[in-house]
């Protein structure tokens, strides 16, 4: 299943995407003012841009590689058991955090995801000072 801009409403429910073992491979897109996405137990391999209204963000059981950017007043964040690879910077407003299951290169969990940001903006200036020479 495919959701696009014809099939989404569906899917809303107020202010919350929801759409759950449904076997779902691909989301076009997600509208702005969504501040629940429950999209856990598909076939995902990736996620649209998501909207800064979000804050809470269950995907776990799919096949995602990687997370888009996650929108700074995020407070719940569910990826377990998928195939991500790294993530990206998290924001300082999550108050749970469930990552376990990926290929990620170490364990990132409530109480160190500071850390994780630290090393996301290290490698960020990293790769700016690789441009540069």
């Amino acid at each position: 299943m495919h959701i696009t801009k014809y099939n989404i409403n569906e899917f809303i429910n107020g202010t919350k995407l929801l759409f759950y073992n449904k076997d779902v491979t691909k989301i076009d897109y997600i509208p702005e003012g969504i501040t629940h996405l429950h999209c856990y137990n598909n076939q995902l391999t990736s996620l649209p841009k998501l909207p800064e209204s979000l804050i809470r963000l269950i995907c776990f059981n799919n096949k995602l590689t990687k997370l888009p950017h996650l929108p700074e007043g995020l407070v719940i964040l569910n990826c377990d058991n998928n195939n991500i690879t790294s993530l990206p910077k998290l924001p300082e407003s999550l108050e749970r955090l469930n990552c376990r299951y990926n290929n990620l290169p170490y364990e990132i969990k409530i109480d160190n995801f500071k850390e994780h940001n630290t090393l996301i903006k290290r490698k960020e200036i990293l790769e700016k000072i690789r441009i540069y020479h």
